[in-house]
């Protein structure tokens, strides 16, 4: 008797192999994989994220246990041998449950193997099974209506046993598991088969199988649905796209463009090759199953992420990214570091309180490559989730790109408002998640934040809000970027990820931010109002008021109309007090007349 291994290298070739079952059980005891199988575990742990528990670490295969598995003429998986091992899969566990349901399960004779599951979460059960009569169907056809009438029996008899609800099971002779890694597996060769009677009989009608399934358990599985997500599954690569929110494919046979949206023309081209191979089915039926939890979530950033976790050589990578940019700001290594931490952390979910609220401004003239150095800080494998064409204007729009890009580039910085700038720009930069509402979608949703920003522009005095510019790390370029050699991703943000897990800081602390606002006076616009300030004003030292007086705003604008005249206008007074608050080494103080601002006149 012997089970079947599915592996996907990274050509998405699948190669196929075959142990018996107590080699499996040597194998999960000690597995060369042992490592990735780890490293995916811990990660989840540290993601909280219960979708990555069934996305393959470094391509772990996949077991199938009911069948013994073969290639036909044309290529494709066939069954070979059903050898009547049922899977019964207990998912999102706590650490003690795990310990003590595979002790419950081996109360029951028919348990063959009782392990833990790859995520160190589940507990995956094996258990035998035959017809009354001790035989085993030999065609696939026998076998899956075999699979049919006995999964719901059979989970009936472990849920009593188990004193727990196992939620729906994958009623198939192709159910699978991720290979896992259990130090202390439960097997017992001996095991005794459940006998699952009226099966004798080598076929059982569709009527009676729905019967037994509704009669056993919460799945009602039709046989043709059960074929079509067989004939799916043998002829597609399927799987959900958790962050553009739409289901992927990609054929098994023959050419591919790699994986490709499902949108409406690829379903009725489904459906109508289901049809062709003989099935009754309809294209909402294919609809159906593609958009359903049937097809596993796949997330392109944290997948990308977890392939190059554990891979970094030592190298500061980071600092040498930053050094591709000519500034005189020596500030800029550190700076550039703890944004890039914010930024995978923001990507990783890690951040759920706080956005990433930092934004990167690269200063200078036109020519100096600074669209590029922004293009490339993204790898070719999620070029996707780049984009420097945002219309602040359309919030909606801008909400959405919140949840599904990965690096917005404000492009041309100085063309944004200030009016923007210091409302609804100030605001979205700080934003942990957004809410919004799908396309066609009846209510709002709250989605994470993806998104982290950086912008350019080619003027300096760029920075409307004086009490926002702690929201942005001005550089100012001295020369071109060096962009004739990319980053090397798969380094840069391995060495990101490492010092993240070794806990290094991605915020900002108070002394810092201090060091940023001092920074970015630089590149502050002025208003009219305070230009005219510093022509006939300036910020007193001490706190006595010997070296100057104490004004009001009201009373510092009238001084500035009198020297002036027309050249300022009283409705501009609304925003002066504020302007006058930003303004460095300013003094202030609260009176009865309001406040007051210790000034001296030049």
């Amino acid at each position: 008797m012997k089970i079947s291994l599915i592996r996907t290298d990274k050509k998405s070739q699948e190669h196929l192999s075959t142990k018996t079952f107590e080699a499996f059980i040597d194998y999960v005891k000690e597995s060369p994989l042992a490592e990735d199988i780890r490293q995916m575990r811990f990660w989840a742990s540290q993601t909280d994220d219960a979708r990555l528990f069934d996305v393959r670490q470094k391509q772990l295969p996949r077991v199938q246990p009911s069948v013994e598995l073969t290639r036909d003429a044309n290529g494709h998986f066939a069954m070979k041998v059903f050898n009547g091992v049922l899977l019964l899969a207990i998912d999102h566990l706590a650490q003690d449950e795990v310990a003590r349901l595979k002790r419950q399960a081996q109360v029951l004779p028919t348990t063959l193997a009782a392990i833990t599951g790859a995520s160190g979460r589940s507990v995956l059960v094996l258990v035998r099974a035959t017809r009354s009569d001790g035989s085993l169907p030999t065609t696939e056809g026998e076998a899956r209506q075999f699979c049919l009438v006995a999964y719901p029996l059979v989970v009936a008899a472990y849920e009593a046993v188990l004193g727990r609800k196992l939620g729906q099971q994958v009623v198939s002779l192709n159910a699978s598991m991720l290979m896992t890694l259990d130090g202390a597996p439960f097997f017992n060769p001996k095991a005794t088969a459940f006998r699952i009677d009226d099966l004798a009989a080598p076929t059982v009608g569709v009527a009676q199988a729905e019967a037994a399934t509704t009669a056993g358990g919460d799945a009602k599985v039709s046989e043709q649905t059960q074929q079509l997500i067989q004939f799916l599954t043998d002829t597609y690569r399927l799987r959900y796209n958790t962050v553009m929110g739409y289901a992927e494919y990609e054929p098994k046979q023959g050419l591919s463009a790699g994986w490709m949206p499902v949108d409406e023309r690829v379903l009725n081209t489904m459906s109508t090759n289901a049809r062709l191979a003989g099935l009754n089915v309809w294209d909402k039926d294919v609809k159906r199953i593609v958009n359903s939890t049937i097809v596993r979530p796949f997330d392109p950033v944290k997948d990308y992420l977890m392939d190059v976790y554990g891979t970094w050589d030592g190298r500061d990578h980071i600092a040498r990214l930053a050094a591709t940019v000519p500034t005189d700001n020596p500030l800029w290594p550190q700076w550039l570091r703890t944004w890039l931490l914010a930024m995978v952390c923001q990507w990783l979910g890690r951040n759920r309180r706080y956005g990433n609220a930092l934004v990167p401004l690269l200063i200078s003239t036109q020519g100096y490559n600074k669209s590029t150095f922004c293009r490339q800080l993204i790898p070719a494998e999620l070029s996707w989730g780049y984009t420097d064409n945002l219309q602040l204007q359309d919030k909606k729009t801008v909400l959405q790109q919140m949840g599904q890009m990965l690096l917005i580039n404000l492009d041309e910085f100085n063309q944004i408002s200030p009016q923007l700038q210091q409302g609804f720009l100030k605001n979205l930069v700080q934003l942990p998640s957004v809410k919004v509402k799908r396309p066609y979608g009846k209510h709002v949703e709250e989605f994470p934040r993806l998104a982290s920003f950086i912008a350019t522009t080619n003027v300096t005095d760029v920075l409307a809000d004086p009490t926002g510019s702690r929201r942005f790390l001005g550089v100012e370029l001295k020369g071109p970027i060096n962009v004739a050699t990319p980053p090397n991703h798969r380094q840069l943000y391995a060495q990101a990820l490492h010092l993240l897990y070794h806990d290094e800081r991605y915020w900002f602390n108070e002394a810092e931010t201090r060091q940023i606002i001092a920074y970015n006076r630089r590149f502050q616009q002025q208003s009219p109002s305070v230009q005219l300030f510093y022509e006939h004003f300036e910020v007193a030292q001490g706190s006595s008021g010997a070296d100057g007086e104490w004004l009001t705003a009201a009373a510092i604008y009238a001084c500035l109309r009198e020297k002036t005249g027309s050249l300022i206008k009283a409705s501009a007074l609304n925003g002066f007090g504020r302007e006058l608050s930003s303004l460095p080494g300013i003094q202030r103080k609260h009176s009865n007349t309001g406040t007051l601002y210790l000034v001296k006149k030049k």
